[in-house]
């Protein structure tokens, strides 16, 4: 299988929107394949590293 690579440009109100719906895909998980909420979870990570990292520069520019 191929693997393709996406790269996203956000703002910080998209950013946040991606954080929430995909807590909500991970809260309202109904199952089915594993590697989907391994996904979830990953991805969740990552945003929320985002809005820290978002949030910190933020801080020092205001």
């Amino acid at each position: 299988m191929d693997h393709a690579i996406a790269h996203f440009s956000y703002d910080l109100t998209a950013l946040r929107l991606e954080y929430k719906t995909t807590c909500d895909a991970l809260t309202y998980w109904r199952g089915g394949e594993p590697a989907e909420q391994q996904f979830l979870l990953e991805k969740k990570q990552e945003v929320f590293r985002a809005l820290a990292e978002a949030s910190f520069s933020d801080q020092i520019w205001h």
